[in-house]
């Protein structure tokens, strides 16, 4: 190869290389913008969240590119919860062995991805079988740019848990949902999907959504998942049933490259989807006894 072959590659190879960390500084800036959302906007959307939802200058988008019909819909998650119990923001027997907390965004098309693809098979090989119960928490992700409808939104999951129905209608926003930073989440949005939930009485879950109990749990659920400083959702934590959690998987972090130190931190992967496999492997490990170290996060104690 000549030499000015050489040094053309070479430009290519470096021109490559500073396209993916410009990529790469534009991901963590967005996914930073996300983490620097502090007490003060949770809290001030607190209160906006008990009045009605407003984005604006934004229109509801109508239908979903990506969602099945509605009827669709409602089949699919009614057949696939079906005969389990739920209470409150648990799927699962109360005295199943393992814990397997889900922090999520209704906003987000990765905690879509985990949810359509992934979630069902364990949802059948683990949780049917009385092995695992999965729990679903709160973490506003880079999908939601307005705190006031991150909390509003994810209230109104909780309040269909008031009723048992909190896994139906995840399962259905999840399905339905539309292309991000688009706003489509308002009030009509929300009824929409819980007219879709079998069985939920919807004047009493228009009630529940006013119960700001429920609007600090969303709260409490996103200060949790920024202590423990993942950069976006899914997060997921596991362990036996009443005793320490643990972030998956390993959670050895480090500092973003090319960034300023201290700036950003994130996983080793950037998304760490949780398989019905590798939760086998994790179920293995905890059945031997087996602790993982976490650093810097000290293990953090079920709710439940």
């Amino acid at each position: 190869m000549s030499r000015a072959r050489q040094v053309r590659r070479k430009e290519k190879q470096k021109e490559r290389e500073r396209t993916e960390l410009a990529l790469e500084r534009a991901r963590a800036s967005r996914r930073n913008s996300v983490i620097r959302i502090g007490r003060a906007a949770l809290a001030a959307a607190v209160v906006a969240a008990a009045g009605v939802l407003v984005v604006a200058g934004v229109s509801e988008v109508s239908g979903s590119s990506r969602g099945r019909q509605s009827g669709q819909v409602e089949k699919g998650a009614s057949a696939l919860l079906a005969g389990i119990p739920q209470s409150g923001d648990i799927l699962g027997q109360a005295s199943a062995p393992i814990t397997l907390q889900v922090f999520g965004d209704l906003e987000s098309a990765d905690v879509r991805t985990f949810v359509v693809w992934l979630l069902p098979s364990i949802i059948r090989d683990w949780v049917r079988t009385n092995t695992v119960k999965l729990q679903y928490r709160s973490f506003m992700s880079a999908s939601s740019p307005y705190p006031n409808v991150f909390v509003s939104q994810q209230a109104a999951a909780l309040a269909a848990g008031v009723q048992g129905r909190l896994w139906n209608f995840i399962e259905t926003f999840y399905h339905e949902q539309h292309q991000e930073h688009t706003g489509y989440v308002t009030e009509d949005y929300l009824d929409n999907i819980a007219e879709q939930v079998p069985g939920l009485d919807l004047s009493k879950w228009k009630n529940d959504r006013e119960n700001r109990q429920l609007t600090k749990q969303v709260v409490d659920d996103n200060r949790t998942a920024q202590v423990i400083g993942f950069p976006d959702a899914p997060l997921f934590l596991i362990g036996r049933t009443g005793g320490s959690l643990t972030p998956w998987p390993g959670f050895r972090l480090y500092e973003e490259p090319g960034l300023r130190p201290g700036l950003i931190k994130r996983p080793v992967h950037p998304l760490s989807f949780l398989t019905s496999k590798t939760l086998k492997t994790a179920i293995e490990h905890l059945s031997r006894g087996f602790t993982r170290r976490v650093a810097p996060v000290s293990r953090l104690r079920a709710r439940r």
